[in-house]
């Protein structure tokens, strides 16, 4: 589907060449949809393609509405389940905790639903449609080092690339981050828990009477432990039933950020657990380990050389396995390929990628923050808080029948994911371009006045894009207009 808004031309001259380094999620999206507004896209990825994850990506109502834009929305729903219901246990006994169904009233509520899918599912689904459009995927091509004012990449191999904008889609250990905010990429603080991933097949479970309910509905079930937490799901329409812990990092198994380990239970800390869990690690294989280290939110995602951009976790690590990880990606790449989609020119590329900026970091901060607190709030610790958690789970209205209506510690969790998830990255742009899009349009007919004068001037304002290079690295392109309104006596 075309990128663009009704009404509003597409860009048709001065079109770019990108180099997306990262074949993930993120840089699968923004290589599509880039290369869908008529540029011309190349992704370097460093795997040869034949990893595939089967663990479960989470698609809120946010991310699915935006795949649905670009026409995807009937391929997700032929690799996804819809959720249906959320199921809350003690996680040492199993007791039940607390039920909440997704009752049509509040699915109606929001902009699209919520969806589990594989990760492989998904991933070979953008990967699809961006070969389809023409993007260029190269394997085996592992970036190591990139120049921001030439423009150009260096590989392994010691070959060089070169292209308008490099993206840095490259996730949490981006090796193009540093490059872009210098050294707060290494300000960080290591996280006290550690997220591990396995999958079990459902044959296995269904054998198992205690079991084989957690496959037969689309229910997401958490189990809320002492220091620890774990959830399962289906991943998406697959065989495979998707389970993450996150588990005090002290005493826990180590390994490299993703990759696949045989399962050490005796490293699970599966004490934590009721027997039903511990039974479901026993039926695993192997499993993945993410370590995590916690950053401010970083002043910069764009080089101010004007030829490198961060999107995805490169520019916004979360804590891993939590609702949004893919869908921020899928918002900045949404977001970038509508500002590179309108009616602008090369000179004003760095003006895009400020207002990419501000449009996006704000929102990415305020993620990485709810997202850390939920983890935290489910690895709560027995004791004062734990009790007090569980009772407002206990004691809040748990039907769903009128969520309007609905109180206590659920209210606010719901009140909270509709507000998340209903924002709309495509409005957001176009509410900026409706602000903006006049002045870029047309900056012949706005004048900068001679700053050197003391005297206010009724000449009219001049987007001048040289000015605005020199002052927007660290500035909301806002800011910057604000002050030449105020030169100009406006």
């Amino acid at each position: 589907m075309p990128i663009g808004f009704p009404g509003v031309p597409q860009r048709s001259q001065d079109m770019l060449d990108f180099l997306v380094v990262g074949g993930g999620i993120a840089g699968l999206a923004c290589a599509y949809s880039l290369q869908d507004a008529g540029h011309q896209v190349t992704v370097l990825e460093d795997g040869d393609g034949s990893y595939k994850s089967h663990g479960v990506v989470r698609s809120p109502p946010n991310m699915t509405r935006l795949l649905d834009y670009w026409g995807l929305g009937e391929a997700l729903s032929r690799i996804s389940i819809k959720a249906t219901q959320f199921e809350c246990h003690i996680g040492a006994t199993g007791d039940h905790l607390a039920s909440v169904a997704l009752h049509d009233n509040l699915i109606n509520a929001l902009p699209g639903d919520f969806c589990y899918v594989q990760h492989a599912e998904l991933h070979t689904m953008l990967y699809n449609v961006a070969k389809e459009a023409g993007v260029k995927i190269q394997h085996n091509t592992k970036v190591v080092s990139v120049d921001p004012w030439a423009g150009t990449v260096t590989t392994s191999n010691g070959a060089k690339m070169s292209a308008d904008i490099i993206i840095g889609a490259d996730g949490y250990k981006s090796v193009v981050r540093p490059v872009v905010v210098g050294p707060q990429a290494l300000n960080g603080v290591r996280d006290d828990w550690v997220s591990i991933n396995f999958v079990v097949p459902i044959d296995k479970m269904k054998q198992h009477q205690d079991l084989a309910p957690f496959v037969e509905s689309a229910e997401w079930t958490f189990w809320y432990a002492d220091n620890a937490s774990l959830w399962g799901v289906r991943a998406g329409n697959s065989q495979f039933y998707a389970i993450s812990m996150h588990i005090p990092r002290e005493g826990c198994v180590q390994g490299n950020w993703g990759e696949e380990y045989p399962i050490k239970k005796e490293s699970l800390k599966l004490h934590l657990f009721e027997p039903r869990v511990q039974k479901l690690a026993q039926l695993a294989e192997t499993m993945t380990v993410f370590e995590f280290t916690h950053f401010e939110p970083f002043d910069n995602w764009v080089h101010e050389s004007g030829k490198v951009v961060l999107v995805g976790e490169a520019a916004h690590p979360i804590v891993p396995n939590v609702s949004h990880n893919a869908a921020m990606g899928i918002e900045d790449a949404m977001t970038l390929s509508l500002l590179f989609a309108l009616p602008s020119t090369r000179s004003q590329t760095l003006m895009l990628f400020t207002a990419y900026e501000e449009l996006r970091q704000q929102r990415c901060a305020d993620m990485q923050l709810t997202e850390r607190q939920k983890r935290d709030y489910s690895t709560i610790p027995l004791g004062q808080q734990q009790r007090a958690r569980d009772e407002g789970y206990r004691t809040s209205q748990m039907s769903l029948a009128d969520w309007e209506k609905m109180n206590g510690t659920l209210g606010g969790i719901f009140s909270e994911f509709i507000n998340l998830t209903n924002f709309d990255a495509c409005e957001a742009v176009e509410d900026w371009w409706t602000k903006w899009g006049p002045a870029m349009r047309n900056p012949s007919a706005h004048a900068v006045p001679d700053d050197s004068s003391d005297t206010p001037t009724s000449e009219p304002l001049l987007l001048d894009t040289e000015l605005v290079r020199e002052e927007s690295s660290h500035r909301a392109l806002s800011d910057i207009l604000a002050d030449r309104c105020t030169v100009s006596g406006r």
